[in-house]
């Protein structure tokens, strides 16, 4: 009988091991935590990495579009000014001309009253 019976050392060991058993299931919820808690961290982390990269994007996009509006505008003022200094050459031109057809006609009615 005294072969059924279970050893005092046996027992104690086993509240030992059950000690440990408890002292490493709370290890593992308080790792089980920090890998949350790491994760959740790691996570805001990239979320805000994420915004931050948008954000340059955006505004990356804004410049070139500002840019591309500084162009546009730069050639619309130098197609305007060509055109006006184009029909200010013309009218130059015309009016020189039609100068000089006076001044040969004045001097061709002096010609003939010389004449």
């Amino acid at each position: 009988m005294a072969a059924s019976q279970p050893n005092k050392e046996k027992a104690e060991w086993g509240e030992k091991k059950d000690a440990a058993s408890e002292e490493q299931r709370l290890m593992e919820r308080a790792a089980k935590k920090l890998r949350e808690e790491d994760a959740a961290e790691a996570w805001k982390k990239d979320e805000e990495y994420k915004a931050r990269i948008d954000e340059e994007w955006q505004m990356e996009l804004e410049r070139q579009r500002y840019e591309a509006r500084i162009k546009e505008n730069d050639r619309k003022t130098l197609e305007k000014r060509k055109k006006e200094w184009e029909a200010n050459f013309k009218k130059m031109t015309t009016e020189d001309t039609t100068k000089r057809e006076r001044e040969h006609q004045r001097f061709m009615e002096r010609v003939k009253e010389e004449a």
